[in-house]
């Protein structure tokens, strides 16, 4: 399974952030992680949203972690930014074209597969990942 690059960019935007004492705008942010603005605009406007990170307004506005990062889980972010998280294309909501459809229990293992898969990330917190300065 390959998380899709919202979801690496936001991880890197949430470990950056833990290490700020301040808010910090999304054009540093872009700068600092070598992003480009508008994607960076995209992930934090979805974590905002999420209440992971939280927008201020002002001369000294900027973003910050909307929790503690012990508090943010990895797999809370990861459901967030994927949009799809189906490994196979019998898991997405909509018809298959599969002749093994709906006698296959290939969708089961897979479902399993991706459920172990999200049980490892919700064990890890923004806390465990983030390296110290």
């Amino acid at each position: 399974m390959r998380l899709n690059q919202a979801s690496d960019f936001a991880l890197r935007v949430l470990m950056l952030l833990a290490n700020e004492k301040e808010p910090i705008t999304v054009e540093e942010i872009a700068q600092r992680l070598q992003l480009v603005k508008s994607h960076v605009m995209k992930i934090v406007a979805k974590l905002v949203k999420a209440g992971i990170l939280e927008s201020h307004r002002g001369r000294t506005g900027g973003i910050s972690l909307g929790k503690p990062p012990a508090q943010i889980m990895v797999g809370d972010v990861v459901r967030e930014i994927e949009a799809d998280l189906a490994i196979v294309e019998c898991m997405l909501d909509k018809e298959c074209g599969c002749v093994f459809s709906p006698r296959c229990k290939l969708k089961g293992v897979m479902a399993d597969a991706r459920s172990a898969f999200l049980d490892v990330l919700d064990t890890r917190s923004l806390q465990s990942i983030v390296m110290q300065p």
